[in-house]
Protein backbone atom coordinates (compact mmCIF):
# COMPACT_ATOMS: atom_id res chain seq x y z
CA UNK A 1 0.00 0.00 0.00
CA UNK A 2 1.20 3.50 -0.88
CA UNK A 3 0.74 5.97 2.01
CA UNK A 4 2.02 9.49 1.50
CA UNK A 5 1.27 13.19 1.28
CA UNK A 6 0.11 14.28 -2.17
CA UNK A 7 -0.90 17.52 -3.84
CA UNK A 8 -2.76 17.90 -7.14
CA UNK A 9 0.28 19.34 -8.91
CA UNK A 10 1.96 15.93 -8.67
CA UNK A 11 1.48 13.29 -11.35
CA UNK A 12 0.15 9.86 -10.44
CA UNK A 13 0.19 6.60 -12.37
CA UNK A 14 -2.58 6.95 -15.02
CA UNK A 15 -4.64 4.05 -13.72
CA UNK A 16 -8.41 3.90 -13.19
CA UNK A 17 -9.25 4.54 -9.54
CA UNK A 18 -12.10 4.01 -7.13
CA UNK A 19 -11.76 6.98 -4.79
CA UNK A 20 -12.98 7.44 -1.21
CA UNK A 21 -13.24 11.15 -0.37
CA UNK A 22 -13.30 12.69 3.06
CA UNK A 23 -11.54 13.80 6.22
CA UNK A 24 -10.56 10.40 7.57
CA UNK A 25 -8.86 11.39 10.82
CA UNK A 26 -9.56 8.68 13.37
CA UNK A 27 -10.69 6.11 10.78
CA UNK A 28 -13.91 5.52 12.69
CA UNK A 29 -16.72 3.20 11.67
CA UNK A 30 -18.32 5.78 9.38
CA UNK A 31 -15.01 6.23 7.57
CA UNK A 32 -14.64 2.48 7.18
CA UNK A 33 -18.07 2.33 5.51
CA UNK A 34 -17.07 4.94 2.89
CA UNK A 35 -13.82 3.12 2.18
CA UNK A 36 -15.63 -0.23 1.98
CA UNK A 37 -17.90 1.26 -0.72
CA UNK A 38 -14.85 2.27 -2.75
CA UNK A 39 -13.31 -1.16 -2.23
CA UNK A 40 -16.38 -3.00 -3.48
CA UNK A 41 -15.78 -2.63 -7.22
CA UNK A 42 -15.72 -5.85 -9.24
CA UNK A 43 -13.26 -6.35 -12.08
CA UNK A 44 -14.97 -6.84 -15.42
CA UNK A 45 -14.21 -9.66 -17.82
CA UNK A 46 -11.98 -7.32 -19.84
CA UNK A 47 -10.34 -5.07 -17.24
CA UNK A 48 -8.82 -5.35 -13.80
CA UNK A 49 -10.49 -3.69 -10.84
CA UNK A 50 -9.47 -0.03 -10.37
CA UNK A 51 -6.96 1.03 -7.76
CA UNK A 52 -8.66 1.71 -4.44
CA UNK A 53 -7.56 5.19 -3.39
CA UNK A 54 -8.34 7.16 -0.25
CA UNK A 55 -8.12 10.93 -0.74
CA UNK A 56 -7.86 12.13 2.85
CA UNK A 57 -8.05 15.88 3.40
CA UNK A 58 -5.78 17.04 6.23
CA UNK A 59 -5.50 20.38 7.96
CA UNK A 60 -9.15 21.28 7.41
CA UNK A 61 -10.00 24.40 9.49
CA UNK A 62 -12.30 23.96 12.51
CA UNK A 63 -12.07 20.17 12.41
CA UNK A 64 -10.69 19.99 15.94
CA UNK A 65 -7.68 18.11 17.30
CA UNK A 66 -6.34 15.03 15.55
CA UNK A 67 -7.38 11.65 16.91
CA UNK A 68 -4.57 9.46 15.61
CA UNK A 69 -0.93 9.81 14.60
CA UNK A 70 0.24 9.31 11.03
CA UNK A 71 1.68 5.91 12.03
CA UNK A 72 -1.63 4.93 13.61
CA UNK A 73 -3.56 6.06 10.55
CA UNK A 74 -1.24 4.07 8.30
CA UNK A 75 -1.72 0.97 10.49
CA UNK A 76 -5.49 1.34 10.20
CA UNK A 77 -5.22 1.86 6.45
CA UNK A 78 -3.45 -1.48 6.15
CA UNK A 79 -6.57 -3.22 7.48
CA UNK A 80 -8.83 -1.65 4.85
CA UNK A 81 -7.61 -3.18 1.60
CA UNK A 82 -6.70 0.09 -0.12
CA UNK A 83 -3.96 0.52 -2.70
CA UNK A 84 -3.21 4.20 -2.06
CA UNK A 85 -3.80 6.52 0.89
CA UNK A 86 -3.13 10.07 -0.24
CA UNK A 87 -2.98 12.75 2.47
CA UNK A 88 -3.95 15.99 0.73
CA UNK A 89 -3.18 19.30 2.51
CA UNK A 90 -6.38 21.32 2.60
CA UNK A 91 -4.60 24.48 1.45
CA UNK A 92 -3.62 22.76 -1.82
CA UNK A 93 -7.27 22.45 -2.90
CA UNK A 94 -9.23 24.98 -0.85
CA UNK A 95 -9.38 27.59 -3.65
CA UNK A 96 -10.74 25.16 -6.25
CA UNK A 97 -14.41 25.45 -7.12
CA UNK A 98 -16.45 22.23 -6.97
CA UNK A 99 -16.29 21.96 -10.78
CA UNK A 100 -12.51 22.49 -10.79
CA UNK A 101 -11.98 19.91 -8.07
CA UNK A 102 -14.00 17.29 -9.95
CA UNK A 103 -12.44 17.98 -13.33
CA UNK A 104 -8.84 18.74 -12.39
CA UNK A 105 -8.34 16.44 -9.40
CA UNK A 106 -10.76 13.53 -9.68
CA UNK A 107 -10.96 13.25 -13.47
CA UNK A 108 -7.62 14.48 -14.83
CA UNK A 109 -5.24 13.56 -12.00
CA UNK A 110 -6.82 10.51 -10.38
CA UNK A 111 -8.61 9.07 -13.43
CA UNK A 112 -11.48 8.16 -11.11
CA UNK A 113 -14.16 5.80 -12.35
CA UNK A 114 -15.94 5.51 -8.99
CA UNK A 115 -16.12 8.22 -6.32
CA UNK A 116 -17.44 7.51 -2.79
CA UNK A 117 -18.24 9.96 -0.01
CA UNK A 118 -20.29 10.27 3.15
CA UNK A 119 -23.77 11.73 3.20
CA UNK A 120 -22.51 15.02 4.72
CA UNK A 121 -19.40 15.52 2.56
CA UNK A 122 -18.60 19.11 1.55
CA UNK A 123 -15.98 20.21 -0.97
CA UNK A 124 -14.88 23.12 -3.12
CA UNK A 125 -14.16 26.73 -2.17
CA UNK A 126 -16.08 27.73 0.96
CA UNK A 127 -17.61 24.23 1.05
CA UNK A 128 -19.90 25.11 -1.84
CA UNK A 129 -20.29 21.51 -3.04
CA UNK A 130 -22.11 18.64 -1.36
CA UNK A 131 -22.85 15.01 -2.21
CA UNK A 132 -25.56 16.00 -4.70
CA UNK A 133 -23.19 18.47 -6.38
CA UNK A 134 -20.56 15.74 -6.61
CA UNK A 135 -22.97 13.45 -8.44
CA UNK A 136 -24.09 16.21 -10.83
CA UNK A 137 -20.49 17.03 -11.76
CA UNK A 138 -19.05 13.51 -11.89
CA UNK A 139 -21.63 11.56 -13.85
CA UNK A 140 -21.26 13.54 -17.12
CA UNK A 141 -17.54 12.69 -16.98
CA UNK A 142 -18.24 8.96 -16.65
CA UNK A 143 -17.63 8.71 -12.90
CA UNK A 144 -20.05 6.71 -10.76
CA UNK A 145 -20.82 8.40 -7.42
CA UNK A 146 -21.72 6.41 -4.31
CA UNK A 147 -23.03 8.35 -1.34
CA UNK A 148 -22.80 6.34 1.88
CA UNK A 149 -25.56 7.02 4.43
CA UNK A 150 -24.81 7.72 8.09
CA UNK A 151 -23.52 4.80 10.12
CA UNK A 152 -25.38 4.95 13.40
CA UNK A 153 -24.66 3.73 16.89
CA UNK A 154 -27.67 3.62 19.21
CA UNK A 155 -29.55 6.09 17.03
CA UNK A 156 -26.73 8.65 16.62
CA UNK A 157 -24.61 9.16 13.53
CA UNK A 158 -20.97 8.21 14.03
CA UNK A 159 -18.67 11.14 13.34
CA UNK A 160 -15.24 12.47 14.22
CA UNK A 161 -16.97 15.18 16.25
CA UNK A 162 -18.76 12.53 18.31
CA UNK A 163 -15.46 10.68 18.88
CA UNK A 164 -13.74 13.90 19.98
CA UNK A 165 -16.59 14.65 22.37
CA UNK A 166 -16.34 11.20 23.92
CA UNK A 167 -12.56 11.46 24.30
CA UNK A 168 -12.73 14.97 25.73
CA UNK A 169 -15.33 13.84 28.27
CA UNK A 170 -13.35 10.75 29.27
CA UNK A 171 -16.04 8.40 27.92
CA UNK A 172 -13.70 5.75 26.59
CA UNK A 173 -16.38 3.07 26.23
CA UNK A 174 -18.22 5.36 23.82
CA UNK A 175 -15.01 6.29 21.99
CA UNK A 176 -14.19 2.59 21.53
CA UNK A 177 -17.67 1.88 20.21
CA UNK A 178 -17.44 4.70 17.63
CA UNK A 179 -13.89 3.92 16.54
CA UNK A 180 -14.36 0.16 16.51
CA UNK A 181 -11.21 -0.14 18.64
CA UNK A 182 -9.92 1.39 21.87
CA UNK A 183 -8.82 5.01 21.78
CA UNK A 184 -5.03 4.98 22.10
CA UNK A 185 -2.23 7.30 23.05
CA UNK A 186 0.76 6.40 20.87
CA UNK A 187 3.29 9.22 21.15
CA UNK A 188 7.06 8.74 21.64
CA UNK A 189 8.17 8.02 25.21
CA UNK A 190 10.26 10.82 26.70
CA UNK A 191 12.40 11.02 29.83
CA UNK A 192 10.40 12.28 32.82
CA UNK A 193 11.34 13.26 36.36
CA UNK A 194 11.54 9.59 37.44
CA UNK A 195 9.41 10.22 40.53
CA UNK A 196 7.39 7.09 39.80
CA UNK A 197 10.52 4.93 39.84
CA UNK A 198 11.55 6.36 43.20
CA UNK A 199 8.07 5.68 44.56
CA UNK A 200 8.02 2.06 43.36
CA UNK A 201 5.89 2.29 40.21
CA UNK A 202 8.01 3.31 37.20
CA UNK A 203 6.08 5.14 34.50
CA UNK A 204 6.48 6.03 30.85
CA UNK A 205 5.82 9.62 29.79
CA UNK A 206 4.22 10.50 26.44
CA UNK A 207 3.69 14.25 25.91
CA UNK A 208 0.78 15.21 23.65
CA UNK A 209 2.03 16.99 20.52
CA UNK A 210 0.31 20.21 19.54
CA UNK A 211 -2.77 19.70 17.40
CA UNK A 212 -4.06 16.49 19.00
CA UNK A 213 -7.26 16.12 20.95
CA UNK A 214 -6.52 15.61 24.63
CA UNK A 215 -8.67 13.30 26.77
CA UNK A 216 -10.27 14.61 29.92
CA UNK A 217 -7.57 15.16 32.52
CA UNK A 218 -7.56 12.40 35.06
CA UNK A 219 -6.70 8.80 35.79
CA UNK A 220 -7.66 5.91 33.51
CA UNK A 221 -7.53 2.14 33.66
CA UNK A 222 -5.57 1.24 30.54
CA UNK A 223 -4.08 -1.62 28.55
CA UNK A 224 -0.96 -1.99 26.44
CA UNK A 225 0.24 -4.89 24.28
CA UNK A 226 3.99 -5.50 24.55
CA UNK A 227 5.86 -8.48 23.11
CA UNK A 228 2.63 -10.27 22.29
CA UNK A 229 1.09 -9.93 25.76
CA UNK A 230 -1.61 -7.49 26.84
CA UNK A 231 -0.69 -5.81 30.14
CA UNK A 232 -2.95 -4.01 32.54
CA UNK A 233 -1.90 -0.46 33.31
CA UNK A 234 -2.92 2.85 34.80
CA UNK A 235 -2.55 6.16 32.99
CA UNK A 236 -2.72 9.74 34.19
CA UNK A 237 -3.59 12.37 31.60
CA UNK A 238 -2.77 15.90 32.67
CA UNK A 239 -0.13 18.34 33.88
CA UNK A 240 0.84 16.86 37.32
CA UNK A 241 -0.05 19.90 39.48
CA UNK A 242 1.08 18.34 42.78
CA UNK A 243 4.73 17.95 41.71
CA UNK A 244 5.37 21.20 39.90
CA UNK A 245 3.27 20.70 36.79
CA UNK A 246 4.13 20.53 33.09
CA UNK A 247 3.60 23.11 30.39
CA UNK A 248 1.61 20.76 28.17
CA UNK A 249 -0.49 17.69 28.98
CA UNK A 250 1.07 14.27 28.86
CA UNK A 251 0.14 10.65 29.41
CA UNK A 252 2.03 9.02 32.28
CA UNK A 253 1.51 5.26 32.41
CA UNK A 254 2.48 2.60 34.92
CA UNK A 255 2.40 -0.83 33.23
CA UNK A 256 1.73 -3.63 35.69
CA UNK A 257 3.92 -6.74 35.60
CA UNK A 258 6.35 -5.31 33.03
CA UNK A 259 10.00 -4.38 33.19
CA UNK A 260 11.68 -2.89 30.16
CA UNK A 261 12.99 0.24 28.51
CA UNK A 262 10.49 1.90 26.17
CA UNK A 263 12.33 5.21 25.66
CA UNK A 264 12.11 6.41 22.09
CA UNK A 265 9.36 3.93 21.27
CA UNK A 266 5.69 4.79 20.81
CA UNK A 267 3.67 2.02 22.50
CA UNK A 268 -0.10 2.21 22.06
CA UNK A 269 -1.72 2.89 25.42
CA UNK A 270 -5.40 1.94 25.23
CA UNK A 271 -7.49 4.09 27.53
CA UNK A 272 -10.29 1.81 28.74
CA UNK A 273 -12.16 3.49 31.60
CA UNK A 274 -12.00 6.85 33.39
CA UNK A 275 -11.38 6.48 37.14
CA UNK A 276 -11.13 9.97 38.59
CA UNK A 277 -10.26 13.56 37.74
CA UNK A 278 -6.75 14.95 38.11
CA UNK A 279 -6.36 17.09 41.21
CA UNK A 280 -3.71 18.86 43.26
CA UNK A 281 -2.91 17.15 46.57
CA UNK A 282 -1.74 18.98 49.66
CA UNK A 283 1.24 16.67 50.13
CA UNK A 284 3.29 14.24 48.09
CA UNK A 285 2.39 11.55 50.62
CA UNK A 286 -1.31 12.08 49.92
CA UNK A 287 -0.62 11.74 46.18
CA UNK A 288 1.33 8.52 46.75
CA UNK A 289 -1.51 7.05 48.80
CA UNK A 290 -4.04 7.97 46.12
CA UNK A 291 -1.89 6.40 43.39
CA UNK A 292 -1.79 3.15 45.35
CA UNK A 293 -5.58 3.23 45.60
CA UNK A 294 -5.83 4.00 41.86
CA UNK A 295 -3.65 1.01 40.99
CA UNK A 296 -5.86 -1.28 43.07
CA UNK A 297 -8.98 0.15 41.42
CA UNK A 298 -7.57 -0.22 37.90
CA UNK A 299 -6.56 -3.84 38.47
CA UNK A 300 -9.98 -4.69 39.87
CA UNK A 301 -11.78 -2.96 37.00
CA UNK A 302 -9.75 -4.59 34.23
CA UNK A 303 -10.14 -7.99 35.86
CA UNK A 304 -13.90 -7.49 35.72
CA UNK A 305 -16.26 -5.03 37.34
CA UNK A 306 -19.16 -7.47 37.59
CA UNK A 307 -20.55 -6.74 34.13
CA UNK A 308 -21.66 -9.62 31.91
CA UNK A 309 -20.19 -10.09 28.43
CA UNK A 310 -20.96 -12.23 25.40
CA UNK A 311 -18.28 -12.76 22.76
CA UNK A 312 -18.94 -14.19 19.32
CA UNK A 313 -17.00 -15.83 16.55
CA UNK A 314 -17.93 -14.32 13.17
CA UNK A 315 -18.03 -16.84 10.31
CA UNK A 316 -20.94 -19.28 10.70
CA UNK A 317 -21.81 -17.67 14.02
CA UNK A 318 -22.91 -14.19 12.95
CA UNK A 319 -22.13 -14.40 9.23
CA UNK A 320 -23.71 -16.93 6.83
CA UNK A 321 -20.57 -18.21 5.10
CA UNK A 322 -22.30 -20.63 2.66
CA UNK A 323 -24.47 -17.79 1.34
CA UNK A 324 -21.38 -15.60 0.90
CA UNK A 325 -19.60 -18.37 -0.98
CA UNK A 326 -22.62 -18.90 -3.23
CA UNK A 327 -22.64 -15.20 -4.05
CA UNK A 328 -19.00 -15.12 -5.08
CA UNK A 329 -19.39 -18.37 -7.07
CA UNK A 330 -22.20 -16.74 -9.05
CA UNK A 331 -20.05 -13.65 -9.64
CA UNK A 332 -17.14 -15.72 -10.99
CA UNK A 333 -19.42 -17.77 -13.25
CA UNK A 334 -21.10 -14.64 -14.62
CA UNK A 335 -17.75 -13.06 -15.38
CA UNK A 336 -15.91 -16.00 -16.91
CA UNK A 337 -18.71 -18.12 -18.36
CA UNK A 338 -21.37 -15.65 -19.54
CA UNK A 339 -22.26 -17.91 -22.45
CA UNK A 340 -23.83 -20.50 -20.14
CA UNK A 341 -27.55 -20.41 -19.57
CA UNK A 342 -28.73 -18.96 -16.29
CA UNK A 343 -29.92 -22.39 -15.11
CA UNK A 344 -26.57 -24.02 -15.82
CA UNK A 345 -24.64 -21.24 -14.08
CA UNK A 346 -26.86 -21.62 -11.02
CA UNK A 347 -26.35 -25.40 -11.07
CA UNK A 348 -22.58 -24.92 -11.18
CA UNK A 349 -22.69 -22.27 -8.41
CA UNK A 350 -24.56 -24.60 -6.07
CA UNK A 351 -22.21 -27.47 -6.94
CA UNK A 352 -19.24 -25.22 -6.07
CA UNK A 353 -20.90 -24.32 -2.76
CA UNK A 354 -21.63 -27.94 -1.83
CA UNK A 355 -18.17 -29.21 -2.76
CA UNK A 356 -16.54 -26.39 -0.79
CA UNK A 357 -17.89 -27.90 2.46
CA UNK A 358 -17.85 -24.63 4.37
CA UNK A 359 -14.26 -23.88 3.36
CA UNK A 360 -12.75 -26.97 4.98
CA UNK A 361 -11.03 -28.19 1.80
CA UNK A 362 -7.58 -28.03 0.23
CA UNK A 363 -8.01 -24.86 -1.88
CA UNK A 364 -5.57 -25.87 -4.62
CA UNK A 365 -7.20 -29.26 -5.13
CA UNK A 366 -10.67 -27.78 -4.86
CA UNK A 367 -10.15 -25.09 -7.52
CA UNK A 368 -8.50 -27.53 -9.92
CA UNK A 369 -11.65 -29.64 -9.65
CA UNK A 370 -13.80 -26.53 -10.14
CA UNK A 371 -11.94 -25.52 -13.30
CA UNK A 372 -12.28 -29.02 -14.74
CA UNK A 373 -15.94 -29.51 -13.78
CA UNK A 374 -17.23 -26.07 -14.86
CA UNK A 375 -14.84 -25.31 -17.71
CA UNK A 376 -13.41 -22.03 -16.38
CA UNK A 377 -11.02 -20.51 -18.99
CA UNK A 378 -8.46 -19.51 -16.32
CA UNK A 379 -6.01 -21.33 -14.07
CA UNK A 380 -7.07 -22.57 -10.65
CA UNK A 381 -4.80 -20.11 -8.84
CA UNK A 382 -6.55 -17.20 -10.60
CA UNK A 383 -9.94 -18.35 -9.29
CA UNK A 384 -8.53 -18.84 -5.80
CA UNK A 385 -7.03 -15.35 -5.78
CA UNK A 386 -10.25 -13.77 -7.03
CA UNK A 387 -12.42 -15.67 -4.57
CA UNK A 388 -10.30 -14.46 -1.67
CA UNK A 389 -10.51 -10.92 -3.02
CA UNK A 390 -14.25 -10.88 -3.67
CA UNK A 391 -15.54 -13.11 -0.85
CA UNK A 392 -15.74 -10.30 1.75
CA UNK A 393 -18.14 -8.32 -0.42
CA UNK A 394 -20.70 -11.12 -0.36
CA UNK A 395 -20.70 -11.32 3.44
CA UNK A 396 -24.23 -11.70 4.74
CA UNK A 397 -25.28 -11.75 8.38
CA UNK A 398 -27.35 -14.63 9.68
CA UNK A 399 -31.06 -13.91 10.09
CA UNK A 400 -31.87 -11.91 13.22
CA UNK A 401 -28.18 -11.21 14.01
CA UNK A 402 -28.64 -7.45 14.38
CA UNK A 403 -31.96 -7.86 16.18
CA UNK A 404 -30.43 -10.27 18.71
CA UNK A 405 -27.35 -8.12 19.32
CA UNK A 406 -29.46 -5.01 19.87
CA UNK A 407 -31.69 -6.83 22.34
CA UNK A 408 -28.73 -8.29 24.25
CA UNK A 409 -27.24 -4.82 24.42
CA UNK A 410 -30.55 -3.46 25.71
CA UNK A 411 -30.48 -6.11 28.43
CA UNK A 412 -27.12 -4.82 29.61
CA UNK A 413 -24.64 -7.26 28.07
CA UNK A 414 -21.28 -6.10 26.75
CA UNK A 415 -20.70 -7.56 23.31
CA UNK A 416 -17.65 -8.40 21.25
CA UNK A 417 -16.32 -10.40 18.33
CA UNK A 418 -13.14 -12.49 18.28
CA UNK A 419 -12.38 -13.94 14.87
CA UNK A 420 -9.46 -15.81 13.35
CA UNK A 421 -8.34 -15.53 9.76
CA UNK A 422 -6.19 -13.24 7.59
CA UNK A 423 -6.36 -9.72 8.97
CA UNK A 424 -7.30 -7.98 5.74
CA UNK A 425 -9.95 -10.46 4.62
CA UNK A 426 -11.62 -10.65 8.02
CA UNK A 427 -11.67 -6.87 8.44
CA UNK A 428 -13.23 -6.45 5.00
CA UNK A 429 -15.90 -9.04 5.82
CA UNK A 430 -16.74 -7.29 9.08
CA UNK A 431 -16.92 -3.90 7.36
CA UNK A 432 -19.07 -5.10 4.47
CA UNK A 433 -21.44 -6.98 6.77
CA UNK A 434 -21.89 -3.79 8.80
CA UNK A 435 -21.68 -5.60 12.14
CA UNK A 436 -19.24 -3.33 14.01
CA UNK A 437 -21.72 -0.68 15.24
CA UNK A 438 -23.69 -3.36 17.10
CA UNK A 439 -20.84 -4.62 19.31
CA UNK A 440 -18.49 -2.92 21.75
CA UNK A 441 -15.19 -4.45 20.69
CA UNK A 442 -13.83 -6.43 17.73
CA UNK A 443 -10.60 -8.42 17.79
CA UNK A 444 -9.30 -9.79 14.50
CA UNK A 445 -6.68 -12.34 15.44
CA UNK A 446 -4.55 -11.63 12.38
CA UNK A 447 -4.35 -7.97 13.40
CA UNK A 448 -3.67 -8.78 17.05
CA UNK A 449 -0.90 -11.23 16.20
CA UNK A 450 -2.39 -14.00 18.32
CA UNK A 451 -4.87 -16.67 17.23
CA UNK A 452 -7.65 -18.74 18.74
CA UNK A 453 -7.51 -21.12 20.61
CA UNK A 454 -4.79 -19.26 22.53
CA UNK A 455 -6.26 -17.88 25.73
CA UNK A 456 -4.49 -14.55 25.21
CA UNK A 457 -6.83 -13.33 22.48
CA UNK A 458 -9.87 -14.13 24.66
CA UNK A 459 -8.29 -12.34 27.64
CA UNK A 460 -7.69 -9.25 25.51
CA UNK A 461 -11.33 -9.03 24.50
CA UNK A 462 -12.60 -9.53 28.06
CA UNK A 463 -10.26 -6.94 29.55
CA UNK A 464 -11.22 -4.34 26.94
CA UNK A 465 -14.82 -4.91 28.04
CA UNK A 466 -13.86 -4.89 31.75
CA UNK A 467 -15.47 -8.32 32.09
CA UNK A 468 -14.05 -11.23 34.04
CA UNK A 469 -13.63 -14.45 32.02
CA UNK A 470 -15.95 -16.23 34.47
CA UNK A 471 -18.64 -13.67 33.59
CA UNK A 472 -18.12 -14.08 29.84
CA UNK A 473 -19.81 -16.45 27.40
CA UNK A 474 -18.20 -17.25 24.05
CA UNK A 475 -20.48 -18.30 21.19
CA UNK A 476 -18.78 -20.13 18.33
CA UNK A 477 -19.19 -22.87 15.76
CA UNK A 478 -15.71 -24.43 15.48
CA UNK A 479 -14.82 -26.48 18.59
CA UNK A 480 -11.01 -26.66 18.10
CA UNK A 481 -10.75 -22.86 18.11
CA UNK A 482 -13.88 -21.50 19.72
CA UNK A 483 -14.89 -24.00 22.37
CA UNK A 484 -11.38 -25.06 23.39
CA UNK A 485 -10.14 -21.45 23.36
CA UNK A 486 -13.00 -20.23 25.52
CA UNK A 487 -12.40 -23.05 28.00
CA UNK A 488 -8.67 -22.24 28.05
CA UNK A 489 -9.55 -18.68 29.01
CA UNK A 490 -11.98 -19.70 31.75
CA UNK A 491 -15.06 -18.59 29.82
CA UNK A 492 -18.33 -20.43 29.32
CA UNK A 493 -18.46 -21.87 25.76
CA UNK A 494 -21.70 -22.04 23.82
CA UNK A 495 -21.76 -24.05 20.58
CA UNK A 496 -23.85 -22.72 17.70
CA UNK A 497 -24.78 -25.04 14.83
CA UNK A 498 -26.74 -23.21 12.14
CA UNK A 499 -25.80 -25.60 9.32
CA UNK A 500 -26.45 -28.99 10.92
CA UNK A 501 -22.80 -29.90 11.51
CA UNK A 502 -23.61 -31.89 14.66
CA UNK A 503 -20.17 -31.27 16.13
CA UNK A 504 -21.08 -30.19 19.64
CA UNK A 505 -18.55 -31.43 22.22
CA UNK A 506 -19.80 -33.33 25.25
CA UNK A 507 -20.86 -31.18 28.15
CA UNK A 508 -21.20 -27.99 26.06
CA UNK A 509 -24.54 -26.26 25.58
CA UNK A 510 -25.76 -26.04 21.98
CA UNK A 511 -28.04 -23.67 20.08
CA UNK A 512 -29.11 -23.78 16.43
CA UNK A 513 -30.36 -20.22 15.99
CA UNK A 514 -29.17 -16.87 17.33
CA UNK A 515 -32.65 -16.09 18.62
CA UNK A 516 -32.24 -18.86 21.19
CA UNK A 517 -29.77 -16.59 22.96
CA UNK A 518 -32.68 -14.39 24.00
CA UNK A 519 -34.25 -17.33 25.79
CA UNK A 520 -31.00 -18.17 27.57
CA UNK A 521 -29.97 -14.64 28.56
Amino acid sequence: MLYRQWTPNETLTPSPRSVALGVFDGVHLGHRAVIAAARNVSPSSVAAAPLVTVLSLVGVPKEGGRLVTADGEQAQAATLGVDEWLCVPFESICELSPAQFVREVLHEKLHATVVCCGYNFRFGKHGAGNAATLRELCEPLGMEVRVVPAVEREGRAISSTAVREAVSQGDMSQAMALLGRPYTVAFPVRVGNRLGSRWGFPTINQPFPEGFVCPKHGVYASLVVLNGVQHRAITNIGVHPTVGGTAAPQAETYIFDYEGDLYGQAPEIQLIRFLREECCFDTVEALQAQIADDITAAKALLDGDGGKAILFDFDDTLQHRPHAFLGVARELLNRYLPELTEDVREEYARWMQEENRGGYVDPEVYFKDVCEHCGFPVEAEVLLRELRCRFPFHSELLPHAVEVLCELKRRGYRLGIVTNGPALQQNLKLDHAGIRPYVDVVLVAGTEGVQKPQAEVFYRAAQRLCAAPKDTVFVGDYPPNDIVGAQNAGMTPLYIDVHGQNGCPDGVEKITDLQQLLDRF
